[in-house]
């Protein structure tokens, strides 16, 4: 329901592509619930979506990337869950968009999110106590990745995203970890269903940032991972020397 829909935030992240200037005003001018945030440099996914969150004016944040599509009935299951407590943060059920012709392909009936000690994310089985019910939301443990509501309140708490991880990746955990370890709770709603395109090749180069993923998955492992963040540097040594930079203002967050 559009009463539902307080607005949409559209993030250009300091684009070079002509099309999202001036034609994209033009294009959502009618759209008054509609509006875009511009940076006036190149900031990566992760600090991009900060940058949104800051501007949004919701009791809840939806964060979505922009190669999706939302499917019938799908923001009532992400928020009622967080009406009901606003510690919960959901995640919708990510259909298959095929990049090559556009076909959507439902995924299976739902998986709990998981990782390896490559930091590589894996989908596991339900366990038998999230079988009972198709529809019901289910706890999960790790997000697939940016796909996922949360109240503003509970996302600010647990100080928004990390500002120092650089372009994309490792930001999933960070922020399933800290949602699960400062007291709240993350879970899967069957019902709500959004398609998402996934590419042939990553398109996010990040080369002036140099080794940014070694570094972006360090500090989510110095920050959240205690003792187990050897069996990331024994799977993958080149990050045990990897400067993860100041995580003071992080490590804080596990003291709240």
């Amino acid at each position: 329901p559009e009463k539902l829909l307080k607005e949409i935030l559209l993030v250009d992240d300091a684009s070079s592509k002509d099309s999202l200037k001036s034609p994209l005003d033009t294009q959502i001018a009618n759209l008054s619930k509609t509006r875009v945030v511009r940076l006036k440099k190149r900031e990566g996914l992760i600090r991009a979506r900060l940058a949104g969150a800051r501007e949004a004016k919701a009791d809840i944040l939806i964060f979505f990337d922009s190669h999706i599509e939302v499917n019938i009935n799908w923001l009532p299951p992400l928020i009622e869950p967080i009406a009901l407590n606003y510690k919960t943060s959901v995640c919708p059920f990510i259909d298959i968009i095929k990049w090559e012709t556009f076909a959507y392909i439902a995924q299976d009936e739902g998986a709990r999110g998981a990782f390896d000690w490559g930091m590589f994310y894996k989908r596991l089985p339900l366990l038998p106590s999230s079988q009972g019910n198709a529809s019901e939301p289910f706890d999960n443990p790790v997000m697939a990745g940016g796909l996922f509501a949360i109240s503003q309140k509970w996302f600010w708490e647990l100080g928004g995203y990390d500002e120092g991880l650089d372009v994309w990746g490792g930001e999933q955990y960070e922020m399933s970890f800290k949602i699960w370890q400062c007291g709240g709770r993350l879970v899967d709603a069957p019902c709500s269903r959004v398609g998402h395109i996934y590419r042939q090749f990553n398109p996010h180069g990040g080369f002036s940032f140099g080794d940014y993923l070694s570094r972006n998955h360090k500090r989510v492992a110095v920050v959240w991972m205690d003792e187990y963040a050897e069996y990331i540097y024994k799977r993958n040594p080149q990050i045990k020397n990897v400067n993860a930079g100041d995580v003071t203002k992080q490590k804080a967050l596990r003291e709240i």
